[in-house]
């Protein structure tokens, strides 16, 4: 293709217009791309906010349940001072089990939603010192978990919930301590 383009015996003027051609498309291709980009983007949060929705019922099921949890609020955020903490889910109890447990819900679990979770349970007493002395467990809520996090989930003492037909549900780790993350 190049062989047949020769360059040195264009005009001055065809070297201009061609340079210029190329600055327009090359502008023009950066310009798709970042549309493509925005475009995925909106449809990854669509996909999470679906998910959301998906899981909601189960996890409130899986609260009321397994931890006795009776005040739950979906999509908690607060915020301190320049901080902010958000959470998908966070329920507690203060008189029978004297527990709460923030829920993250995700798509296809990541390590960094792991180091998501971890965050937020370093952070939760700082943003919600009424609830010192409750027992603080997370739960990781996902469609899909790859069985290498599953495992980091296990040794850090993080719950997970998986869809198994059409309901969250938690996962049966073997050798499972969950973490008491308020008293560490």
């Amino acid at each position: 293709m190049w062989e047949n383009f020769k360059l040195n015996t264009m005009t001055d003027q065809e070297l201009k217009d061609l340079v210029a051609s190329l600055a327009v498309a090359q502008k023009e291709t950066a310009q798709q791309i970042k549309q493509t980009q925005k475009q995925l983007g909106e449809l990854g949060n669509k996909w999470g906010t679906f998910t959301e929705g998906m899981a909601i019922a189960s996890i409130k099921k899986i609260l009321f349940e397994k931890f006795n949890i009776s005040a739950i609020s979906e999509r908690f955020t607060k915020r301190m001072g320049n901080e902010t903490i958000e959470m998908d889910a966070f329920g507690y109890e203060n008189s029978t089990s004297n527990t709460a447990v923030i829920v993250e819900i995700k798509s296809h679990l990541r390590e960094d939603a792991v180091e998501q979770m971890e965050r937020i349970m370093t952070d939760f007493p700082k943003f919600f010192p009424d609830h010192a002395g409750k027992k603080l467990y997370g739960i990781i809520a996902c469609v899909y978990a790859p069985d290498s996090l599953k495992n980091v989930l296990r040794k850090k003492g993080i719950y997970l919930a998986v869809l198994h037909d059409e309901v969250f549900e938690l996962y049966d780790f073997k050798n499972f301590t969950p973490k008491d993350f308020n008293h560490l």
